[in-house]
Formats: C-alpha cells, structure tokens, sequence
C-alpha cells in the first residue's frame, strides 16, 4: 500500500481542518456595527437583519467578500441569507460558499484517504473521493436545515405560552410593543431571540407590519401567521386584541393536541418504515464482518456493483413512500 497518497491526504484534510477552526472563530466574533446595533437595541449575540451596505462593511475583505457582493443580489443569494436568517447564523452568503467549498475539499480528502486504504473496493479511490466532495459540500448545509428545522419547531411550541403571555400584558394596560418586548425579556429561546429582533427593528424605524413580515419570514409557521394577521387588523380597525389573541392561543393548543394524538397513532409505522429500512444494511455490514469473501464479488465493479446500487435506492424509495403514507397533516 503506498504510504505518500496517505501521508498526503492526512495533512491535506489537516490543513482544511486548521483553515475550518480558524475561519469559525473568526466568523463568531461580532463587527463593530453588530456590536453598537445590539448596545442600542439592548441585545448582544443575535443576528440581525441589516442593509446591504452594512452588510457588506460587516463582511470583511477577501474572497468572502467578493462572493457576498456577486450573490446577495441573485435569488440564490436571497434564498441563502434566509435559511441562514432562520437557523440563526452569523454567516454572509459569501462566507457559507466558502465554508461549503473548504468543507467539500476536506471531504474529497478524506473520501480520497477511504479509498485508497479500504479492503471492500481496491484500486479506484475517485468515487470514494467523489462521494466525499458530494458529502463535504452537503454537510453545512443538511447542518443549516437541521438547526433552522429545530429551531421553528422549538418556536411553534413555545407559540401558545407566548400567546398568553402577549395577551396577559396586553390585559395589564401595556401596548403591543411593550407587550412584545415583554416576551422578548420573558421567554425562552428561540421566542425571546426573535421577538427581540421584532423590538429592535421597531425601535430603529422599522413599521410593524414589516417586522412582522420579516419574522414570518424567519420563521414560517401557519399559527404565527394567524397571530400576526390579528394583531394587524386590530392596530388597524381596532377591538379586544387580548380576547382575539387568547382564542388564538386556544386553537393552536387543540391543533398541538391533535397533532400529538395523530403520531402517537402513526408511530408505529413510522417506525416499522425504519426498521424495514436499515435492516437490509446492518445484515450486509454483518455478513461482510463475518464473511468478506461472500460479500466482496458484490463491489468487484460492474455489472456486480449495480446491485447494491439498485437494493440501496430501492430500499430509499421504500422508506420515502412509507414516511409519505404516515404523513399527515394537521
């Protein structure tokens, strides 16, 4: 087995992984116009919406930099910079390109190490190094989306309290501002963060509608919805916004309920899916453990490679349609 390709694959993703830490410490130190907007708006740490031109003095210089100025304009900028709104990272569009592409050099690095010191598939290390670039450039990404996921199905939870807790103020005499910047001292995260965010952008001119789209958009969830629209129309025609909000908050209780009665009785095969899933997998990994011979002819090339190909995206396609099948909507 040749020693060099490894020694030079280990510090290939050595190097990736220093530039990686050095990078992620330097993005989680605030600027200095994100640190005199959170002095003003009584906050520190949180992401703030700001204009592209702050934005761009915030960003830095270099090659993140250039990339933040050519793809904030572009709709898959947009999209972007609101997914990393919603996961509540401290990113520039340039900077999570960046970071994609260090991670997806690492992973071509260590798919390239895997490939070339496995015992299953001998001699051909390019698809191991092309599965790991795949995975590298991936990996933020699925990482965004799980975070961001966390965090609005934290906030619909948090959503009803929340309710409560706007009406309760809104009933002791205070307006809707106060009422909100209570929740944003009172609840918990994520409520707190976002609702912050709302009397910060209030506090620096910001209308209430357009606070109440942006937080819609950093949070997407039907119920907040519901609150907003009332909360709306009140400041527009007036009325009892504590009664409308406590109703509000009733409804969604029952739709959490009904949600819950729902997976309880889906759970089962929700989890029959899984475990029909990943059997196939762990007998093969046993039987490889067992006996490799049996199991090599398998991974000998084509057309014998075809097969688990075939057996693994089949087996995907199964679990998709059952996920799909116990899927209800509420």
């Amino acid at each position: 087995m040749p020693i060099v390709p490894i020694i030079l694959a280990l510090l290939v993703a050595a190097g990736f992984i220093l530039l990686f830490v050095g990078l992620t410490q330097t993005l989680t130190q605030e600027s200095e116009f994100e640190q005199r907007l959170g002095t003003f708006a009584g906050r520190r740490g949180g992401f703030m919406e700001v204009s592209e031109e702050n934005q761009d003095k915030s960003s830095g210089q270099g090659v993140a930099a250039a990339l933040n100025k050519a793809l904030v304009k572009r709709g898959y900028g947009a999209r972007t910079q609101e997914n990393l709104s919603r996961a509540d990272l401290k990113f520039t569009v340039g900077e999570y390109m960046v970071l994609r592409a260090m991670t997806a050099v690492l992973g071509a690095g260590v798919g390239y190490l895997a490939g070339i010191t496995n015992s299953l598939i001998e001699g051909i290390p390019i698809p191991f190094a092309i599965a790991g670039v795949f995975i590298g450039y991936m990996a933020p990404r699925w990482w965004a989306g799980k975070r961001a996921s966390g965090r609005i199905m934290a906030f619909n939870a948090q959503l009803p309290d929340t309710i409560s807790l706007l009406a309760n103020a809104l009933r002791s005499g205070n307006s809707s501002a106060q009422a909100m910047s209570l929740c944003s001292r009172e609840a918990p995260h994520p409520t707190s963060t976002e609702f912050g965010r709302v009397v910060a952008e209030m506090s620096l001119g910001i209308p209430p509608e357009q606070a109440f789209e942006n937080l819609l958009r950093r949070v997407p969830s039907e119920d907040l919805d519901m609150m907003i629209t009332a909360m709306n129309v009140s400041a527009e025609v007036g009325g009892n916004l504590a009664e409308v909000l406590e109703k509000i908050g009733e409804t969604i209780r029952q739709r959490i309920t009904l949600k819950a009665d729902v997976e309880t009785l889906t759970a089962q095969q929700q989890g029959a899916g899984m475990i029909v899933s990943i059997l196939p997998v762990l007998i093969g990994m046993v039987l490889f453990l067992l006996n490799g011979k049996y199991m090599k002819p398998m991974f000998s090339g084509f057309p014998y490679l075809c097969m688990p190909i075939c057996a693994g995206l089949m087996i995907f396609i199964g679990f998709l349609a059952m996920k799909k099948v116990t899927d209800i909507k509420v």
